[in-house]
């Protein structure tokens, strides 16, 4: 039966769509179609006129073209916006993970570079001009994570020597109770080297100021405030709240899956439909 294959084909030649959903859709149809055919068969009309008429029983092929034709682009739309935006969520999500992530790794690295570069530089028991150049240098590769940077030397004060005593700060960078900056034997802040000490307060955040000693020195210093959130951030790791830390990343993909499953329903929602529709 030539003309009802021609008749789906001509119905579907302009529908855009999934091409597995059309080609179910076309075959719907035409089964539709021959099951009429054998009806009006059935009661001894001829095979031309009972294409004819089932054709025409069918419904107008140009309200069906544009029925279908505007149902499916609706669908292509709304289905590719559903998709965009479990992408761009999954893409969010992993980019908030990455750069969290990478933010606690050069946090713990930070610590350890900061220290070692500094306690490199005071190797003797007097500061030089030189090496407070060099102790500068380093303050400004980091200082848009530090508030100040001090050098203490031990010998030169008996409550530093105390205090070291209650710290184990001579085998990596701690996180300790401040020493007071009255007793930096050389300080940086923002504004290049500090002079009147005692008029710096050390910041009461608990987790903000880290010390390191080596031979006859103690390097401290302390972060800006806008810096704890990821000192946090490396805490919570430190304890397995990986909620805490993930929490935008975890949103983005939890909105990814629940957007990938509206998609594949609603792509099994339309299959349905329009089987439904053609019926």
């Amino acid at each position: 039966m030539n003309q009802i294959e021609e008749y789906v084909n001509s119905v579907y030649r302009n529908v855009e769509g999934d091409k597995k959903e059309i080609n179910e859709l076309k075959e719907e149809m035409r089964s539709h179609l021959l099951e009429a055919v054998y009806e009006l068969k059935g009661k001894g009309i001829s095979e031309e006129e009972a294409i004819r008429m089932a054709i025409e029983n069918f419904g107008e092929k140009k309200e069906i073209i544009k029925g279908l034709s505007e149902f499916f682009n609706i669908q292509k739309r709304f289905a590719r916006f559903v998709l965009l935006f479990s992408i761009l969520s999954l893409v969010l999500g992993a980019i908030f993970f990455v750069n969290t992530y990478l933010k606690i790794h050069d946090f713990k690295e930070e610590r350890g570079i900061i220290m070692n570069d500094v306690l490199t530089i005071v190797s003797d028991d007097v500061i030089t001009n030189s090496e407070k150049e060099g102790l500068q240098t380093i303050f400004d590769e980091h200082n848009d994570h530090l508030n100040y940077l001090a050098v203490f030397n031990v010998k030169e004060n008996a409550p530093i020597q105390e205090w070291l005593k209650e710290y184990d700060i001579t085998t990596k960078p701690s996180i300790t109770y401040p020493l007071e900056y009255q007793h930096a034997t050389f300080m940086i802040g923002h504004q290049g080297e500090i002079l009147n000490k005692e008029e710096i307060v050390s910041s009461n955040y608990d987790l903000g100021t880290v010390a390191s000693a080596k031979d006859n020195w103690i390097v401290q210093y302390e972060y800006k405030d806008t810096y704890h959130n990821v000192i946090e951030a490396n805490n919570s790791m430190v304890l397995g709240n990986y909620t805490d830390i993930f929490h935008l990343p975890i949103l983005f993909f939890v909105v990814f899956g629940v957007l990938i499953i509206v998609w594949g329903f609603l792509k099994k929602y339309h299959e349905r439909y329009l089987k439904g529709l053609i019926n």
